[in-house]
């Protein structure tokens, strides 16, 4: 189940990296040459909701909260901005436990057309989840690293030439992998967490 979920969003990844690199090879069009360092700064909220699988659990419970998302990053091309995503979601399980993920990926963001405000965003990276639950025989919480991969997209307005406003939506994914209790092996742990939110942005 693992590989059906990463594998058509690493795909997607490279077939977008692809994109931004022939954007980057051809000719710009601009006049005067960029000095510095240009930032582009996102910082927003969204509404998540969250849902915990592996390989022998039974259906689970969705459990929806917020999220805070930060990103600092420059851009590459005229199209394309890279930067460092940090995607933080405290929540609780159904049972009323406190679960605290915290997304730190490189993160890519694209847009197809200069001139419209429609981007596509990918990360990849690690994510921290601290008290996650898994519902097995019984409950059992894990804190662990995991892999971790974004795929979302949304549109950006300017309202001026440095500041603008963002909607977004994404999904963010956490591999656990396999996790080991006192009693038994959950295999194949997977964190998956739906955003749909807005933030500020600077350039």
């Amino acid at each position: 189940m693992t590989k059906r979920a990463v594998l058509p969003v690493l795909r997607i990844l490279f077939l977008l990296l692809l994109s931004s690199g022939v954007a980057a090879a051809q000719p710009a069009t601009s006049s005067s040459p960029s000095s510095g360092w240009q930032p582009w700064i996102v910082v927003g909220g969204s509404s998540t909701t969250l849902l915990g699988d592996c390989t022998d659990c039974p259906a689970d419970t969705y459990v929806h909260d917020g999220g805070v998302l930060a990103i600092v990053g420059s851009p590459l091309t005229p199209r394309t901005d890279i930067g460092v995503e940090v995607f933080w979601v405290p929540s609780s399980s159904a049972a009323g436990d406190k679960i605290n993920s915290t997304y730190v990926m490189g993160t890519l963001q694209f847009r197809p057309w200069g001139s419209k405000g429609f981007f596509v965003r990918m990360s990849s990276g690690m994510a921290f989840v601290r008290n996650w639950v898994v519902e097995t025989n019984a409950s059992t919480t894990f804190t662990s690293k995991a892999f971790a991969l974004e795929i979302g997209g949304g549109w950006e307005w300017r309202f001026s030439r440095r500041f603008g406003t963002q909607l977004f939506g994404s999904q963010h994914v956490a591999t656990l992998g396999d996790l080991e209790t006192a009693t038994t092996r959950v295999e194949n742990v997977v964190g998956n967490f739906w955003s749909v939110g807005g933030g500020i942005v600077i350039r």
